[in-house]
């Protein structure tokens, strides 16, 4: 399994067109047949691509273009790639309602086969728009077809999602450019769903779920395909669909997604993070796999033994709408109290910490909840662990956006009968045996507040 990582080079050219708006010309003219609007050779000597593109294949709505000294690309592997396009177009556009690219009534999408073994920074290809009536094209990097059909069908299946995007004109901002590699690395599961091409990315997601929403470091934009698996399996199976639509009136995501699905944007943050904090998917036992792949820890701790208290990673703490996870195990002798304390606020900005709540039982099934905090602190009950409950999954999470800086919390987990005697020495004038981060926790810790919404 290669680890090069699915990365995409479409939100570079998000950032060009950022700072070149480009006007949307007048729609050309219809023909009889698909014209050749944007041709090859044009299209490789702005994108900075080496060859001569005179081999050229056409299908029912694509045009693609290669050198023909390009050694990668057999007569098997062009079918292959011409059969993944026009599959992508069939289950997307005809069967799943995303738009089809801008022009695409009247010209071909040209899609350039490139050979970029000594380039590409790294890329699998890109998605761009011309800039005269925004006709979308591709430009692929053949390097990566050595990797498998798998890479083959489900790049160009990814990179097919981005020319519809651009038909929507919308997220334009960079807080919102996640959403375009989330959406279009969840869209090969439509495509291919037994690829399972999201492999390549849940490790980036799982290994740094405190990255901030938006960020699109270390690919976990790319992971964040998994907010559309939350959305989809939870709250409608069309979310992302009428997520992009619904952006053709909003102006940013997160009102995008709350009148796509018509909740509030911090609850589906929530139901996201629960979910995730316990992988209660469908593909769980995928999932699970991967993480040991790559071996990659997704939990800021992994707790079975009580009490326990820490603090989360410096490293690894959570950003604006980042997550951190904790996995409670064991046979702890009665129900728990998880305290939990987060950093009050980020420079000049409050933190909205938010708690989920995920219980694994016996049977298999899940139950979530969710918690909000007083002045950044909460304690929740955990209940039946070792008993009706397997497992325990904590999610932590600030609600609110303040950027790329991590904000500090600590945990203390203990017995309930641990926990109200360490509150009553505290009250007594005792040392507090929680943490210091938060104002007033041992009255939290008493009043064991109850209540949070579940998630879906």
């Amino acid at each position: 399994m290669d680890l090069h990582g699915p990365t995409c080079g479409t939100p570079e050219k998000l950032a060009w067109i950022d700072a070149h708006p480009l006007p949307k010309a007048a729609p050309l003219p219809a023909y009889a047949d698909l014209a050749v609007c944007l041709e090859p050779g044009a299209i490789a000597r702005q994108e900075q691509v080496s060859g001569s593109y005179s081999k050229t294949r056409a299908t029912e709505h694509f045009l693609m273009a290669w050198d023909p000294a390009n050694a990668v690309l057999t007569e098997a592997t062009l079918s292959l790639a011409a059969e993944a396009l026009e599959r992508s177009w069939t289950v997307q556009v005809d069967e799943g309602g995303w738009r089809a690219p801008d022009q695409s009534d009247a010209c071909f999408i040209t899609v350039v086969l490139a050979d970029m073994a000594d380039g590409g920074s790294g890329t699998g290809g890109w998605t761009n728009v011309n800039e005269e009536g925004g006709v979308p094209f591709m430009v692929i990097n053949t390097d990566w077809f050595a990797d498998g059909d798998e890479w083959t069908t489900t790049l160009l299946a990814h990179e097919f999602n981005h020319a519809s995007q651009f038909g929507y004109n919308r997220f334009w901002d960079e807080s919102d450019w996640w959403y375009w590699e989330s959406t279009a690395e969840w869209s090969t599961e439509l495509v291919y769903p037994e690829a399972n091409a999201w492999n390549f990315s849940l490790w980036s997601y799982f290994d740094n779920p405190g990255f901030s929403l938006d960020s699109q470091r270390k690919l976990v934009n790319y992971g964040h395909f998994t907010f559309n698996v939350y959305l989809t399996e939870q709250v409608d199976p069309q979310a992302p669909l009428l997520t992009w639509e619904a952006a053709t009136v909003e102006t940013d995501l997160a009102a995008a997604v709350t009148d796509a699905v018509g909740e509030p944007f911090e609850d589906l943050l929530l139901g996201y993070t629960a979910h995730a904090a316990s992988m209660d998917v469908a593909e769980r036992d995928e999932w699970l796999a991967t993480m040991g792949y790559f071996e990659v820890e997704p939990y800021a701790a992994v707790i079975a033994e009580y009490p326990s208290t820490g603090e989360a990673d410096e490293k690894k703490a959570p950003q604006g709408r980042g997550q951190n996870f904790v996995h409670l195990r064991g046979e702890p002798s009665e129900t728990l109290v998880f305290a939990f304390a987060g950093e009050p606020s980020v420079g000049s900005r409050e933190t909205d910490w938010a708690v989920t709540l995920s219980t694994l039982g016996d049977d298999g099934a899940f139950a979530h909840e969710s918690f909000n905090t007083e002045d950044g602190a909460v304690s929740v009950d955990v209940a039946g662990l070792g008993r009706s409950v397997s497992d325990v999954y904590i999610g932590v999470v600030p609600l609110n956006d303040f950027g790329e800086t991590s904000a500090a919390w600590t945990w203390d987990v203990r017995t309930e009968s641990e926990a109200e005697a360490a509150a009553a020495c505290a009250c007594n004038g005792g040392a507090r045996p929680l943490s210091p981060i938060a104002v007033g926790l041992v009255a939290v810790v008493l009043r064991r507040r109850r209540g949070g919404r579940a998630p879906r």
